[in-house]
């Protein structure tokens, strides 16, 4: 599935998400700036563009600078790719994002979450060490998992060729309708 959302496919995750019980969600490969309503993830996306322009490509994690991503600093997350991406672990849960959930998740490895949804956004970590650019998501868990809805903005950190971390932007979102 990976692979199909690498090469374009963004419906290829529906039919997951509705055995999981929430709507088709909304799946961007590297949407302008202009069309995110989130001024933090606009934020986020502006600073990766930026950095690329300077990296010469995808920046490397070396290059993330908090003081730098201090308006959107509270809604980001840093996942390590650990294994070639059979696994990622969390090096930083953003504070808003742990406020809303009401946990940090600072340490836990993805695949260790009980969450079923997780399941969809391994798909989109994978999609992205396939397809190093910036993915947009909107997505709405079922109703027994959580009551927000999700934008998400993944953007890819390599060295050597090769996705090492993601910087993920988090922030609630409108529910979509239920199925």
């Amino acid at each position: 599935m990976a692979r199909r959302l690498a090469d374009g496919q963004t419906d290829c995750c529906d039919a997951l998400m509705a055995s999981l019980g929430s709507p088709p969600p909304l799946i961007v490969w590297d949407p302008p700036v202009d069309d995110l309503e989130s001024e933090a993830l606009r934020h986020l996306i502006g600073w990766w563009h930026a950095s690329m322009a300077e990296a010469d490509g995808p920046p490397p994690p070396e290059m993330v600078d908090p003081l730098a991503l201090r308006p959107a600093l509270g809604s980001v997350s840093l996942l390590d790719v650990l294994d070639q991406g059979r696994e990622f672990q969390i090096r930083l849960h953003g504070s808003d994002v742990g406020n809303t959930l009401g946990m940090d998740m600072t340490g836990m490895k993805v695949g260790e979450m009980t969450v079923p949804f997780m399941a969809f956004l391994i798909v989109t970590y994978r999609a992205q060490l396939l397809r190093p650019e910036p993915l947009l998501l909107r997505y709405t868990p079922a109703m027994e998992f959580f009551l927000s809805a999700w934008w998400r903005i993944g953007l890819p950190l390599m060295r050597d060729g090769k996705v090492v971390r993601l910087l993920i932007g988090m922030e609630r979102a409108p529910r979509q309708p239920e199925l």
